[in-house]
């Protein structure tokens, strides 16, 4: 399962950084058009229904023996969330049985996955959480998911997708630099912010899931390096118990024989 698990591990890193690359240069695309806005522009994206429930999407690994994966985004969902009251999106087999188990409003539960990314229902789940903004529905809409650092490091992230704060997406493209992000347009903005917003969040779902993917195949990976290892060590402590227990059992057995060689003579 190590070796399997290091091979697929290659092509789920790959498509986790093209998709964290996608949406960096989307931001980049989008933070021009976001200054060009008419001033006091609104739009249904940007602003939740006041007094509806959250929307939280949890996103988990289709099976299990990779470790504390699974558990650490559920860990981190019931500490950020009330499970009580919120509702919630399960992608993911792990995700879907720990919602149910602990009886929390499940809207729905995306199962199965494939190996291949783009078979994956990813605008099904995001055109699902733009409707349900748009119609007021909820009142914001959090993902939760664990970041791909490294074969060795993962780490659970959450990330509000609605409503959309274009000042955040300002603020990451500049930098914390005097940056001039300022462009002019042959469109008008309004239909570019339009178009431009419901793909930068269909590009983040895809982001979290492919991220996912890739940390529960690290996780694994060390899982079963860990599990192959701690194996050996029982093999070779058992091993050592085992020829101890022999040689005593021989040292008993030439003792005697010795005591009775020396009882006949």
């Amino acid at each position: 399962m190590k070796l399997v698990s290091a091979a697929k591990l290659r092509r789920a890193q790959e498509a986790a950084l093209g998709a964290r690359a996608f949406s960096a240069h989307l931001r980049e695309a989008l933070a021009p058009v976001l200054l060009a806005l008419p001033e006091g522009y609104t739009h249904p994206l940007l602003a939740g229904a006041v007094g509806k429930p959250r929307r939280v999407v949890m996103v988990s690994g289709e099976r299990g023996l990779c470790g504390a994966y699974n558990a650490n985004v559920a860990k981190a969902v019931v500490a950020g969330e009330d499970t009580k009251e919120g509702e919630f999106i399960c992608v993911g087999k792990r995700s879907s049985a720990v919602a149910r188990r602990g009886g929390w409003n499940v809207l729905s539960g995306y199962e199965g996955f494939s190996e291949d990314p783009a078979l994956w229902p990813i605008n099904e789940i995001a055109d699902g959480l733009l409707d349900a903004f748009r119609s007021g529905k909820c009142s914001e809409v959090t993902v939760y998911y664990t970041k791909f650092i490294s074969a060795l490091s993962q780490q659970v992230t959450n990330e509000k997708l609605l409503p959309f704060v274009p000042s955040e997406i300002v603020e990451a493209v500049k930098g914390g630099a005097d940056k001039d992000i300022e462009s002019k347009f042959d469109t008008d903005p309004v239909v570019m912010f339009e178009e431009l917003v419901p793909l930068y969040i269909r590009s983040k779902v895809r982001e979290a899931t492919l991220e996912a993917k890739a940390s529960e195949h690290a996780a694994r990976m060390t899982a079963m390096d860990s599990a192959t290892n701690n194996a050996s060590d029982l093999i070779d402590r058992l091993r050592l118990f085992y020829n101890r227990a022999r040689q005593s059992a021989i040292t008993r057995e030439l003792i005697d024989i010795v005591g009775g060689a020396e009882a006949v003579k």
